[in-house]
């Protein structure tokens, strides 16, 4: 497995990276008016992005990178873009500049504050940000200003809330405390590569997997079996669209690292193991499902779909249904012998917490950043597999 992290304007990285060349873009950019993550006396103080004077024009930007992520995405790959929000007239990142914090001795960031307040919500109102981004993903235009987005229209499968049971402690007011972002997850394909069996899990109430499930069990076989209805899987539930994953403490000099487990499931869903370099054919997973009713004997035939014997025939049939069997008999194969590894790229890449999971599960990534000190960071994660172009 191999990671490249690319370090230098991101719009200027992505420009040397071949159309169609990535297989997932897995990212946080950074949040608007909340932290400023160089010094102003750096001199690509000016390209770095969360800085924009408005919603509007924050939006306009992250609808200008997802143009480029769309030129570097393969056809059948996926977006997975994570992100926070802003309240109106916020102050910044506050104990970030105090002795002892990540950015101790820098000027303070004065957040939102004293922005024009015709071009933002109310004081103390949430910017919706996450959300417009998704919406102006699916609409192909910038919400807020109506003009087309030069990333076009997405087709978005699902907005995931990431879900901390252990937020920061912050000054609450008259709010309850922010413990949630959301991860819109889109692609331009109706067949995008997406492997839900790689990420399934332990049905953790299997009586109420249906809702013609049963408590009682079933012999299956000759072994007792908990009973099921069609509409559950014994190979586990797929994940819902809220993930409850604890953020992780980092000793590291950067203060928005996300948790591991927060990336295995887009990764091991999202980004194939091997893609064709002659056809760009990902391989996708074979599933065999055998379907047994109570007594122990396969169900032959398309009785789901069958018109013989009227619906009373196809519903005994069902009702009887104790379990269906779901096992990987094999990947498809275009007959190139040319494979590469899945590439995930992270334009926003930091301490590289994203480039050391996808070479964790296998694949290739590419990481990107402004700040070059991360860098140093991301090679005490990623070791060996890490080489960095553009620290000189």
């Amino acid at each position: 497995m191999e990671s490249t992290y690319l370090i230098g304007d991101v719009f200027e990285q992505l420009a040397t990276l071949p159309s169609d060349s990535v297989d997932l873009v897995l990212t946080s950019p950074p949040f608007l008016a909340l932290r400023s993550y160089l010094p102003d006396d750096h001199p690509d103080k000016g390209n770095e992005i969360g800085q924009e004077p408005t919603p509007a024009a924050f939006l306009d930007t992250l609808l200008a990178l997802t143009a480029e992520w769309d030129r570097v995405l393969a056809p059948h790959g996926s977006l997975c873009v994570e992100l926070g929000d802003t309240y109106s007239g916020s102050g910044g990142a506050g104990g970030d500049y105090s002795g002892g914090g990540q950015r101790d001795g820098q000027a303070k960031f004065t957040g939102s504050a004293r922005r024009r307040s015709d071009e933002w919500p109310l004081a103390k109102s949430l910017c919706m940000i996450p959300e417009l981004y998704a919406a102006s993903l699916a609409y192909g235009r910038n919400l807020l200003t109506g003009t087309p987005s030069p990333a076009g229209s997405w087709r978005v499968r699902n907005g995931i809330k990431w879900v901390r049971p252990n937020p920061p402690v912050g000054a609450l007011g008259d709010k309850f405390r922010p413990a949630s972002s959301l991860m819109t997850v889109a692609c331009r394909s109706k067949d995008r590569w997406f492997d839900l069996e790689a990420v399934r899990e332990s049905l953790k109430y299997p009586e109420a997997a249906g809702p013609n499930a049963k408590t009682e069990t079933a012999m299956v076989a000759g072994k007792p079996r908990q009973q099921m209805s069609s509409g559950s899987n014994p190979a586990g539930a797929p994940p819902l669209d809220w993930w409850e994953i604890p953020s992780q403490p980092y000793k590291g000099s950067h203060y928005a690292v996300w948790p591991r487990q927060l990336l295995v499931r887009p990764i091991l869903a999202m980004c194939p193991q091997h893609v064709c370099q002659t056809c760009g054919e990902p391989r996708r997973r074979i599933v065999d499902s055998i379907r047994y009713l109570q007594d122990g004997t396969i169900a032959t035939g398309d009785f789901m779909g069958s018109k013989e014997g009227g619906i009373n025939q196809k519903n005994a049939i069902i009702k009887n249904w104790a379990h269906t069997d779901r096992t990987t008999v094999g990947w498809t194969d275009c007959g190139h012998n040319n494979y590469r590894r899945g590439i995930v790229l992270d334009p926003f890449a930091g301490s590289g917490t994203t480039l050391a999971v996808a070479n964790g599960l296998g694949r290739d990534a590419i990481g990107i950043d402004l700040d070059a000190r991360n860098a140093d960071l991301a090679r005490d994660r990623c070791g060996m597999f890490l080489t960095v172009h553009g620290d000189d």
